[in-house]
């Protein structure tokens, strides 16, 4: 079969990967990575440290990429990811049983039954997303790598909004812990709908000897200074958005917007993402990753300047929240667009793809649970902080505000050193 054919091929069933991504961001907005798990969390009455704790174990697992990359591709990318994104979906269905914990063994109890689910899913996660990143450059064109990207952000961003706008309703309409439950429930159903998806996705089978990591590949990989200034530029991004991790918090306690509203924040991010996605997929197939990258380094960068200088508890600050989530869609997909195009198309060699993209999953969880931990450490430790400074209110979460702002600046001179 020809290179052209197969390429065809692939495009002919790319709409099942679309599907797939938008079922799976369905569940991951009713579940673990949105606004209704901090909620819930909050909701058992955890302070801001455990809470923290929980949302580092989701990326901190992530490290065990380095070391199951072999059996990964001995068994085959495909194989593994179906699998353990099932197995993922199973185990967060057992969040369900929260209030029957809570009730029969108290708040602690339920924090370790929660931190259990939590450390399963992500372990499951881990490993199946260390079969997904080599997988996905094997199933989607090179040619056609950033609109793809743009197009999955699309739909996915609609499943999203979707799903938000319903448990936007749900959260303000009902009160309590069984709320958050029941959309817990509903994610986990799109996520069983997610896995079907992937079954009609072509490759991914075991690989070959030469292609299969070890340690002393994965330890090669460094060598390559492109990749390390990517995963620098990478880290400083990525611990500068989890050090945001609070968000929602922050809206409720110090700017004073209602659960139901907070949710709805997502929507306008959504909103921003989606008007945005396809632009910035174009712009990354004509230019490349790089100066996408850099330019919504500098839109982000705006972020924590604008949510410092939010009126608090006033009838414009619900608006004025909208209207930032909005400039952080834009920066989100655009970083998103521009970061796979480059990883993808200009860092990973194809023939090398499982060691790098190994240690890149591996770079990304480290980083990752850094962030959500020190960000919960940060906000309890300083809990009394209160002021202004001209148009700008100081309190717990100004000091994530500012550290983020430094990590920006310095992603944006990395990226001036990398080689597109």
């Amino acid at each position: 079969m020809s290179e052209a054919q197969t390429d065809s091929e692939k495009r002919r069933r790319l709409p099942w990967a679309i599907a797939h991504g938008a079922a799976n961001n369905i569940f991951s907005q009713l579940t673990f990575f949105g606004p209704v798990f901090l909620l819930f969390l909050n909701e058992l009455g955890l302070p801001k440290a455990r809470i923290g704790f929980l949302l580092s174990l989701l990326p901190f697992c992530c490290i065990l990429a380095v070391f199951v990359a072999p059996a990964v591709a001995r068994a085959g990318v495909k194989r593994v990811y179906v699998t353990f994104w099932a197995l993922r979906k199973g185990i967060t269905a057992f969040l369900l049983l929260t209030p029957w914990v809570l009730d029969r063994f108290g708040t602690e109890g339920a924090f370790l039954f929660v931190s259990l689910v939590v450390g399963g899913f992500a372990i499951c996660r881990a490993i199946g997303e260390t079969a997904y990143l080599p997988w996905f450059q094997e199933v989607v064109p090179n040619a056609i790598r950033g609109k793809y990207t743009a197009v999955d952000n699309l739909v996915g961003m609609l499943g999203g909004i979707l799903a938000l706008a319903g448990a936007s309703y749900g959260v303000g309409h009902y009160s309590g812990l069984n709320r958050f439950v029941f959309l817990i429930g509903v994610g986990v159903i799109f996520g069983g709908i997610c896995v079907g998806c992937l079954l009609p996705l072509p490759g991914g089978g075991p690989g070959k000897r030469a292609e299969i990591a070890h340690l002393r590949a994965l330890q090669s990989v460094w060598k390559d200074r492109n990749f390390r200034l990517f995963l620098c530029a990478l880290g400083l991004f990525n611990l500068t958005t989890l050090l945001f991790s609070f968000l929602p918090l922050f809206m409720k306690e110090q700017v004073g917007i209602r659960d139901d509203q907070i949710v709805l924040l997502q929507v306008g991010s959504y909103a921003g993402s989606f008007l945005a996605s396809y632009l910035w997929g174009g712009m990354a197939d004509r230019r490349g990753g790089r100066p996408v990258m850099a330019v919504c380094v500098c839109l982000t960068a705006a972020l924590p300047v604008l949510w410092m200088g939010l009126p608090r508890h006033s009838v414009w600050s619900f608006t004025c929240a909208v209207g930032i989530a909005f400039l952080s869609g834009v920066a989100s997909v655009g970083w998103v667009v521009g970061k796979f195009r480059l990883l993808y198309v200009r860092v990973v060699p194809p023939e090398r793809k499982t060691e790098y993209m190994a240690v890149y999953y591996a770079w990304v969880g480290l980083v990752g649970g850094i962030g959500p931990f020190a960000a919960g450490w940060t906000v309890d430790h300083f809990q009394g902080l209160k002021g202004g400074l001209g148009p700008f209110h100081l309190d717990a979460y100004s000091p994530l505000f500012l550290a983020g702002l430094l990590f920006l600046l310095g992603a944006l001179g990395v990226l001036t050193r990398l080689r597109e």
